[in-house]
């Protein structure tokens, strides 16, 4: 996309990392080591930087050079020798002639000088020569050529060969020093690459299972920090209803910050845009470095001054965007940054497909359960809805006695297929008016057993079979099919149970018309101990059943509560961590009994 500044995409806009500032050319401890073996043949070193600053200095001169260098003129001069050097000069400037003669030696990084080594070799020199300098840096002869006698001087041939030294030892430090360079550089690259290849591998690793893409994208966003440049992460999900009329979504349900930036709905709505718009299909990102200077993304001044946006995109479809907001180090985005980016949006692309699919996935499931559901309900027009008020009971009392979600979201199912084995129940006995024989009743007897029959087959739902089998067992052991009591009757069975009768009992029922919520409380209260746990019943009674009453009624057809993150555990069995303590205990108890009463072969057909 064209813009007034330019492409989206143009080289200016590539990112580059802060410049380092090099505030020795040589280490420090480096320089040291030289210039005190140096120190010891009487040569002192001064080290200066590409601009001609004096960074590096002899820490405890001899006499003479400590005399001859104190005085302020000296420095300046040797500076201008030192500047001299730094590039090629015919004829260099000599701060001291016919006194010292000066060697150095160009510090090199990546072939390019970035400083000099400047060392002083006392010559011999004439009196006049000796005189004129000592009068240029006003300092007195008599005491200078005092010191001189303790420094040993050196010939034309003996500074040549000196230079040449000098030359050798700092061009083999600077290789040293690149070689040290490039071997951090290397093992901090592999760190990086480790790091964000770890990264990697745990956020594909969480993704292995379907979850809530909000609660994900908020727990792998610091981890994407600690390993980027990024400042701050922003998640954009695009709706998965796009139908014209279909209600917005609410920003918390789509919108994910992390980081120290809180850009509003209205900027991240629009670098979505961007990032899934036509400009970014051939980059597969867009790259905006220096916001404050871009025209086409001035919304977003003020809120960011560098940002990566990248479309979450798979298989043609745009699930939404990642945006990273600004570097920590106050550099640009690279294209190192987008490489890692890049690769993390791909993952989380595929998760939000794959949780997509699982959503749909879920929706089938809970489509056909309920239809399945609706047929048998509706063979008795006085039954209509009352599975799903059963679930949206029992769901409600197992939330009041304190058991996790995952518990109460299949006791949600199981209460849905309680009754399932009326379809093999004839119509005649379900709908018949007055009071059953002995003989009907048995036959209506047999229905949980059918109802395990069709649920022991499809495995992702085996363990509500003893919700299906167990919710007519009594506490006193006068219940059925298999005649148990007290603890021995499954958990999921004890409330099902409870959920069953208070429904039947506030229901039209073709043998007696619906009794009060406060008559059917009575009821559960007298009956506890005898039909109904006594500790559910009290957890029970406590509810505000009036509510309870009221919404199983105007959610009839569907628990609003339950959604696809229940029904997709429904359909999984897990969430993508370990079942909680209570559900494990929970099948603990139901398994024994599900094992008396219902065998491990398939269950015999009764007629």
């Amino acid at each position: 996309m064209q813009t007034e500044s330019g492409p989206l995409h143009s080289p200016e806009h590539i990112g580059r990392l802060p410049t380092p500032v090099v505030e020795h050319p040589l280490a420090a401890e480096r320089f040291r080591e030289l210039c005190n073996a140096w120190q010891a043949v009487g040569i002192p070193l001064w080290q200066f930087d590409a601009e001609g600053r004096c960074t590096d200095h002899p820490e405890h001169p001899s006499g003479f050079w400590k005399h001859l260098m104190g005085a302020p003129e000296s420095m300046l001069r040797l500076s201008h020798a030192a500047r001299d050097r730094l590039t090629p000069t015919q004829h260099p400037f000599e701060p001291f002639p016919g006194v010292v003669q000066v060697i150095h030696a160009p510090v090199r990084l990546s072939r390019k000088v970035i400083g000099v080594v400047i060392g002083l070799a006392r010559c011999d020199g004439s009196d006049e020569a000796f005189a004129r300098a000592c009068q240029q840096v006003q300092l007195d002869q008599q005491a200078l050529r005092h010191l001189a006698q303790d420094i040993p001087s050196r010939d034309a041939t003996a500074v040549k060969h000196f230079a040449h030294l000098l030359r050798t030892e700092v061009s083999r430090i600077c290789e040293l020093d690149e070689q040290r360079t490039a071997i951090q550089s290397l093992t901090g690259n592999l760190e990086s690459t480790y790091e964000e290849l770890n990264l990697v591998y745990h956020i594909s690793e969480a993704m292995a299972l379907p979850q809530n893409p909000i609660l994900l994208l908020g727990r792998v966003g610091p981890q994407i920090l600690e390993v980027s440049r990024a400042a701050s992460l922003a998640f954009v999900l695009t709706p998965q209803d796009l139908r014209p009329g279909a209600p917005a979504a609410p920003s918390e349900d789509r919108i994910v910050r992390v980081g120290r930036r809180n850009p509003p709905d209205d900027v991240l709505d629009r670098l979505a845009e961007l990032a899934g718009g036509e400009s970014a299909r051939a980059a597969g990102h867009v790259l905006l470095n220096n916001v404050e200077n871009r025209d086409e993304v001035q919304f977003a001044r003020g809120h960011a001054e560098h940002v990566v946006a990248m479309p979450l995109r798979q298989g043609g479809r745009l699930l939404g965007a990642m945006m990273a907001i600004d570097c920590r180090d106050g550099g640009d985005f690279t294209s190192i940054d987008v490489q890692l980016l890049r690769a993390v949006a791909d993952r989380i692309a595929s998760f939000l497909e794959n949780q997509r699919l699982y959503d749909d996935l879920a929706d089938l499931f809970m489509g056909m359960l309920h239809s399945l559901v609706n047929s048998v309900d509706a063979k008795d027009p006085y039954t209509c809805g009352h599975s799903e008020r059963v679930a949206y009971i029992s769901r409600c009392l197992a939330q009041a006695a304190g058991l996790s979600a995952y518990t109460c979201d299949r006791i949600y199912l199981a209460g849905l297929l309680h009754d399932v084995g009326k379809i093999g129940v004839p119509d005649a006995i379900l709908t018949k008016p007055g009071k059953l024989t002995d003989e009907e009743f048995t036959v209506l007897k047999r229905h949980p057993q059918i109802g395990a029959h069709i649920v022991e087959h499809v495995r992702q739902i085996h363990d509500l079979i003893p919700g299906v089998l167990h919710h007519h067992e009594r506490m006193d052991g006068r219940g059925y099919p298999g005649g148990l009591a007290g603890e021995d009757i499954p958990l999921l069975g004890r409330i099902i149970c409870l959920a069953d009768c208070f429904d039947a009992m506030t229901t039209n029922r073709t043998y007696r018309s619906a009794l009060p919520v406060k008559a059917a409380v009575a009821e559960i209260r007298r009956c506890a101990g005898t039909q109904f746990d006594p500790g559910l019943a009290e957890v029970f009674i406590n509810l505000d059943l009036e509510d309870v009453f009221v919404q199983t009624r105007k959610f009839a057809g569907f628990d609003p509560a339950f959604g696809q993150s229940g029904a997709l555990k429904a359909v999984t069995g897990h969430l993508g961590v370990s079942p909680p303590r209570d559900t494990a205990a929970w099948a603990r108890a139901a398994r024994p009994a599900v094992e008396r009463a219902a065998p491990a072969k398939p269950l015999p057909r009764q007629e």
